[in-house]
């Protein structure tokens, strides 16, 4: 649904090799059953690229175990036992915990003691795993029924469903403790576009707590990189031509509550949506709300572009007078610099130019406008 999160890719990588033992007193113990005796057991430590081996112990006559190594800082590690049955864990710098299981099945069987995080992890794990189940037994129905269009449906509202219920949990996950490595793995499980505002709440809380952390310093990278405008921050300048040719900066609405509306006229939903944006600024207007519409009319119909344009206003009845475009469509310079992907796509700002509002639309415009007004 997404690019691989940095705590997913963890699950993909190689096995690699090495040690890290010193004499420290043992800090990770525990007992696992069914392994018979001298079974080895490891200890692995998960960077966003790799496995590295830190420790391994062997499973005694009762099934327990101990490790040397001594968790030195806050990050991902693993229990393994091969390279099909083991366990993530987040352990804390200093950490103790005492992780019990079934070595016939690690990941469904395991407890652990002493750490807050590995078992917010756990929930992560338990969250993640149900939904894979409900949609590898949607997918066999669906595999059985392929023409028949009403188990399709049902299947479709089954499958959003769950991914839904996934999604609520990991929201729930994030909003407990956001400077968690638990959150960040939880928020990167979730649509970005959607739930810009959890990616950088969870960024702007790590760096205050684990800034030196080679995952925090890659997450942070990764949103900084993303072309995605977060609610809070200032809305980048746009100076385009108007239906005449004369330049029109979306600064010079400051002061206003603005609309800002990116449309074209071959576009059927930002069409479908254009009465709710008039009836909201006929509403209004005369208390200080405005729209900017930036057409992205342009290629492939160059030569009829501009005339698109102007008879999609006419006809829908735009009324407001900050109607730009450079008439490119997609080669448009407003579409990388705010990271456009689909339209209609609106921001809502406010009267110094900070967005306060993304893509609200119909009643939820109005009910946003009805709260500023």
């Amino acid at each position: 649904m997404k690019k691989i999160s940095l705590y997913l890719s963890f699950a993909i990588l190689l096995f690699a090799c090495g040690s890290d033992k010193n004499n420290a007193n043992s800090t990770i113990t525990g007992s696992i059953s069914n392994l018979s005796e001298n079974t080895t057991i490891y200890f692995d430590y998960l960077t966003p690229t790799e496995v590295i081996t830190k420790d391994s112990a062997k499973i005694d006559n009762n099934g327990d175990y101990s490790f040397t190594y001594k968790v030195k800082e806050t990050a991902f590690y693993r229990l393994r036992i091969d390279d099909k049955n083991m366990v993530t864990l987040v352990l804390e710098k200093n950490e103790s915990p005492i992780i019990n299981g079934d070595g016939n099945n690690l990941m469904d069987s395991y407890t652990i003691k002493g750490s807050e995080e590995a078992n917010r992890l756990k929930r992560f794990n338990i969250a993640y795993k149900i939904n894979a189940l409900v949609q590898d037994s949607l997918g066999r129905v669906y595999e059985a029924n392929r023409n028949n269009p009403e188990i399709f449906r049902a299947l479709q509202i089954a499958k959003f469903a769950a991914i839904n219920k996934m999604s609520n949990q990991f929201i729930s996950l994030v909003n407990e403790k956001p400077a968690s490595l638990v959150s960040l793995a939880a928020v990167q499980q979730l649509d970005p576009k959607k739930n810009d505002i959890l990616y950088k709440t969870v960024d702007e809380a790590l760096n205050k707590t684990l800034a030196n952390s080679i995952y925090v310093q890659e997450f942070h990278k990764m949103v900084e990189g993303m072309i995605n405008l977060f609610v809070g921050d200032k809305a980048p300048e746009i100076t385009l031509n108007d239906v005449n040719g004369n330049p029109i900066s979306l600064s010079s609405l400051k002061g206003k509550v603005v609309l800002l509306d990116f449309w074209a006229s071959w576009c059927r939903p930002c069409r479908a949506e254009n009465p709710n944006v008039v009836k909201a600024y006929n509403k209004y207007n005369q208390q200080g709300f405005d729209v900017f519409s930036v057409s992205l009319d342009g290629m492939p119909q160059q030569k009829t572009a501009k005339q698109n344009w102007l008879d999609a206003i006419a006809k829908d009845g735009l009324v407001w007078k900050n109607h730009v475009s450079d008439l490119k469509g997609w080669n448009s310079s407003v579409v990388p610099l705010y990271g456009i992907e689909g339209i209609p796509f609106t921001l809502l700002i406010d009267r110094e130019g900070i967005i306060i509002g993304k893509n609200l639309r119909g009643e939820n415009l109005e009910n946003k406008l009805a709260e500023i007004f």
